[in-house]
């Protein structure tokens, strides 16, 4: 004859020993703990005849918490039913209060925790050597954060020890956002608990609520992800390749073989008219040279000059409309011998960059000016559609500005979530 086992209740119910209320309690088996939900008081029945009844909790809350009890959710892939609802503050810093609500996995019987701190959540369990995710949760990787002791405001539901003995704890939390390490020790006895950040919207889509039923977040979370940080090692990989194809393009560029529009030596000659002042040059002309697109121009001079110095305005005429795109150049070299060294000031070369110039045909002017006696010669090159280097930083600037604004986000946000640690890194600063 076969035996059939008896299937462990989903739920009983007790009546509060101070007013009477009927309260459903969850962990038939486990429970010993219980707050009132109506008259807040705490007490404990684990079958005897009569409850014993510590006290009750002045500061409960007359509205539901955020997660009610009774309320089933999804977490992990796991179902949980929430059980009670801690309110807990530091017992150095009562001004750090927060929320923890007890998860219990009837299946396993398995208990986990859902902590909530300025709207703010981690979900919480106890760490197993037989986790899958131990690598994930290597001490070595993780920053310490708060030390402290806590004390209890109020609680409700049940629980499976007592709540009031945690005063003892001496509790130490790590983090790696999203990821938490929290270490409990009561004398010798020490456990390890694991956590990991749950986005508002996640929490309510678990628990079937809206997301205007939870509380609104204030501040940075403990563990709560950098904006852009799940993506930030791809975007920064992805902006190296970008960068370094706009680097191989422009040195291809610059070195790719081309041919000069324009090539010319010229000789300056003085104008011996009456009318010009000493050390003027007479008008030099180029030949022309026809541009079939707008395109930017580089103009690269170069003169022999030696202890001398030439002042060269120059002017493109375009020989339809007579327009001319205008600029001066200086150009001057001395060197020399002191004190047995040789030294050497200035630049024979010099060149120009005219963008945006018109399609059409062209002649230089030049109007040099130089020393009285001194007729140097003056090289001209003439490229169309140049390697600008100013437009590849220009590029390059504009590829850096997403991933350096994410970068700042980043940094501002970390700064934010120190500010709420005894153990804060920018204090150095």
């Amino acid at each position: 004859m076969s035996e059939t086992a008896t299937p462990r209740p989903e739920s009983a119910q007790l009546n509060c020993p101070k007013c009477g209320t009927s309260i459903t309690y969850y962990d038939v088996e486990g429970s010993e703990y219980y707050a009132c939900p109506h008259c807040h008081a705490y007490f404990r029945w684990s079958g005897e005849a009569q409850p014993k009844v510590f006290g009750k909790y002045d500061q409960a809350p007359p509205t539901a918490p955020a997660l009610p009890i009774g309320a089933v959710g999804t977490l992990r892939g796991r179902t949980f039913r929430v059980l009670g609802v801690v309110s807990r503050r530091e017992a150095n810093h009562p001004q750090y209060s927060w929320r923890e609500y007890q998860l219990y996995q009837a299946d396993t019987q398995q208990y986990a925790q859902l902590a909530e701190f300025d709207g703010h959540w981690t979900f919480i369990w106890a760490a197993s050597k037989l986790d899958a995710d131990r690598e994930e949760y290597k001490l070595g990787d993780f920053k310490i954060f708060n030390k402290y002791q806590s004390r209890v405001n109020w609680a409700l539901g049940e629980f499976d020890w007592d709540i009031e003995r945690d005063d003892t704890l001496h509790v130490t939390e790590y983090i790696n956002p999203p990821r938490l390490l929290v270490q409990e020790q009561r004398g010798k006895e020490q456990n390890w608990y694991r956590g990991h950040h749950v986005a508002p919207n996640e929490l309510a889509e678990a628990f079937h609520l809206s997301r205007s039923a939870l509380p609104h977040q204030e501040g940075t979370g403990a563990v709560q992800p950098a904006p852009g940080s799940e993506s930030s090692s791809a975007l920064w990989s992805l902006t190296g390749i970008v960068v370094a194809l706009l680097l191989l393009t422009q040195l291809v560029l610059a070195f790719w073989s081309t041919q000069p529009i324009l090539s010319q030596t010229i000789q300056v000659e003085a104008d011996t008219t009456a009318s010009a002042p000493p050390g003027t040059g007479r008008v030099l002309v180029s030949p022309s040279f026809t541009l079939d697109h707008q395109t930017a121009l580089e103009i690269d001079l170069k003169a022999t000059l030696s202890n001398q110095w030439l002042e060269l305005p120059v002017s493109l005429v375009d020989e339809q409309t007579g327009r001319g795109f205008e600029f001066t150049k200086n150009i001057e070299f001395y060197s020399g011998v002191e004190g047995g060294e040789s030294w050497s000031e200035g630049s024979r070369d010099v060149d120009a960059v005219l963008s945006r110039v018109p399609a059409g045909r062209y002649h230089l002017n030049f109007y040099p000016f130089t020393e009285k006696g001194v007729s140097p010669e003056i090289s001209v090159q003439v490229w169309a559609d140049p390697a600008l280097p100013s437009n590849f930083f220009v590029v390059v600037g504009l590829v850096l500005l997403l991933p350096m604004l994410q970068a700042l986000r980043q940094h501002f946000h970390e700064r934010n979530r120190w500010a709420n640690s005894d153990y804060n890194p920018y204090d150095a600063e």
